[in-house]
């Protein structure tokens, strides 16, 4: 194989690393301009300005804001506002309940079933202690049950 053919491959990857950030650096601006040409033509205030006023001011605009390294979406963003929504699942439960009954596959606002298993939950693990308790003969931080030890 010729030098100059594995030299090929090697200087098309070189001009194609070189060239890809100059296309995106310019679709880039071309989209900041757009956007501030569709900004300045959403204003009613801009129906009485000519083609080359509202060229002028794009140019102006964009030239600053890629000084200040604002972009396209920078310019279209928009604060949300935090609005607390209620759950129709949920009805008035607060968001901790509703997300815990939904973990655990429960619908609705009924808080019937997720007590009942708690309650029964805590009833066995009572239960399982108290015969680990009795079968073993010690409490596992009180040590071992016997007589009591008298001074």
């Amino acid at each position: 194989m010729k030098l100059s053919t594995c030299f090929v491959p090697v200087i098309a990857l070189l001009i194609l690393a070189l060239v890809t950030p100059v296309i995106i650096h310019a679709q880039i601006e071309d989209d900041r301009s757009a956007t501030i040409r569709s900004a300045i033509l959403a204003d009613p205030r801009a129906e009485g300005l000519s083609d080359e006023d509202i060229e002028s001011m794009v140019a102006v605009i964009t030239e600053e804001a890629v000084v200040q390294g604002i972009t396209s979406e920078d310019i279209v963003w928009r604060p949300q506002e935090d609005v607390e929504t209620i759950s129709p699942l949920c009805g008035k439960l607060p968001v901790l309940f509703c997300m815990l009954n939904q973990a655990f596959g429960f619908d609705g606002s009924d808080l019937t079933i997720p007590i009942g298993l708690g309650t029964s939950s805590a009833l066995l693990l009572f239960l399982i202690g108290s015969i680990l308790l009795h079968k073993h003969g010690h409490h596992p931080i009180a040590g071992r049950i016997s007589t009591p030890i008298s001074n």
